[in-house]
């Protein structure tokens, strides 16, 4: 039977609060996510008195839900970062980029988080040749401006990584990790909460309004006063509680599907190379061996709007017995859902709107970046006239067609289901090309 609630859950504390919050504090986060943590855990410790609110169960959301997969980057290519920022901003990105994954796993490490940290690398798939040449010259660039662990592994190469014969060569990032995502939030809880942060779930913020050199924060029938605001709600931002950025930050479903258990061997046979697969497909899957080394972790993004797991379950079973057609048969234990948080511009984003700061926009490239961006939001919060980050420049932007809703997304999912077809299209010819070069042998 299939448990419709997150793998990483199961047999996980749930911490919870009680008590009433307290009327009065320096800061008040508003999400209790990776960002909004360790933002309170770094206000915390210059100091301040700290009030964390959640609308839900605190670790309700996408950082408890995600993959767990622990790399640097963002969407946007350093050929538009160059175009739109120039090519200053664009190197900057890169570094920063490699910087947030050293400061999570530090933090890690530092801290001594349990979370099943395990340094496998991730291998990013081709879907098509023309992605395997495209790789290789982002990687030839990147390089360039900062060197850092990775190569490329050829189509011939693969069969040492993967036992599957649906891609054409890779990218291999070295440094990049995986983790027990729920785990990975309950040591940030752990550490905000033993440095005097004050942690509450199932409280929502109805409005966030100036008040008296601060802010007034409504929750419950109860106003809370603070000199400051951090919102760190990404892909669960509330129209009602900032329509602002709700118009920028818009929520995109990501589906995620856990195997019954395989056995190690089997998993091993399966993913030789034991890395975390990313694959460069429009709506991608991406996959690895859970921390126990028996079962098999997918996620795809089904859709682009809001559908009930059971609606993705088939879609994703596909997707798996697609790239493993030996698990054909295999049952699925878990199957959930989650919003990650999509920027118009591909980056995640630092800024002040009204007194408010923010740190939200990660487009699926959280779980390294979000813990990252939520302490240099906290250092901009208490030295506002000093950058400490180049996502600071990379400002929140709005369409004409988005409002806070998601009535679009529909389309955009037909949309990219046009492209995916047109991708299988080529990845038909070049598979056909491949067979008779071979058959001529």
């Amino acid at each position: 039977m299939t448990q419709f609630t997150p793998y990483w859950w199961q047999d996980q504390p749930q911490y919870r609060n009680t008590e009433a919050p307290p009327t009065k504090a320096d800061y008040v986060v508003v999400g209790a996510g990776f960002t909004g943590l360790s933002a309170a855990l770094t206000l915390a410790e210059a100091g301040c008195q700290v009030i964390v609110l959640d609308s839900e169960a605190i670790g309700f959301g996408a950082s408890t839900r995600n993959g767990g997969m622990l790399g640097s980057g963002h969407k946007m290519s350093v050929a538009d970062a160059q175009k739109h920022y120039g090519p200053t901003i664009a190197a900057q990105l890169h570094c920063e980029a490699n910087a947030s994954l050293d400061f999570t796993k530090n933090l890690i490490v530092n801290q001594n988080i349990d979370c099943d940290l395990h340094a496998c690398g991730r291998l990013r798939t081709a879907w098509t040749p023309q992605d395997y040449t495209a790789m290789a010259a982002a990687n030839a660039g990147l390089q360039k401006i900062e060197t850092f662990a990775a190569r490329m592994v050829t189509p011939d190469e693969m069969a040492e990584h993967i036992d599957t014969e649906l891609y054409f060569g890779g990218l291999l990032y070295k440094d990049h990790a995986c983790v027990q995502p729920k785990k990975l939030h309950q040591g940030l809880l752990e550490l905000a909460l033993d440095a005097g942060v004050r942690v509450f779930g199932e409280q929502p913020v109805s409005r966030v309004k100036p008040h008296l050199n601060g802010f007034n924060i409504s929750t419950k029938g109860q106003n809370i006063h603070c000199q400051q605001v951090l919102m760190a709600t990404n892909g669960y931002t509330q129209p009602s509680v900032s329509m602002f950025l709700a118009k920028r930050v818009m929520p995109v479903p990501s589906f995620i599907i856990v195997t019954e258990e395989l056995g190690k061997n089997r998993v091993q046979a399966l993913l030789p190379g034991g890395h975390c697969m990313v694959e460069t497909r429009q709506r991608f899957c991406y996959y690895r061996a859970t921390p126990c080394g028996k079962r098999i972790m997918l996620g795809s993004r089904v859709a682009l709007h809001a559908i009930t797991p059971q609606q993705a379950l088939t879609t994703l079973t596909t997707k798996l017995t697609e790239i493993f057609p030996s698990l054909k048969d295999t049952k699925i234990s878990h199957c959930w859902t989650g919003f990650t948080g999509f920027s118009f511009s591909k980056l995640p984003n630092i800024g002040c709107h009204n007194g408010i700061y923010h740190a939200m926009g990660y487009c699926g490239n959280g779980v390294a970046m979000a813990p990252y961006l939520g302490h240099k939001a906290a250092l901009k919060m208490l030295h506002p006239e000093q950058q400490f980050s180049v996502f600071e420049q990379t400002p929140l932007q709005s369409r004409i067609y988005h409002h806070g809703s998601t009535w679009h997304m529909p389309a955009a999912s037909a949309w990219y289901r046009t492209r995916d077809w047109w991708d299988n299209r080529q990845r038909t010819k070049a598979l056909s090309a491949l067979h008779q070069k071979n058959d001529s042998l």
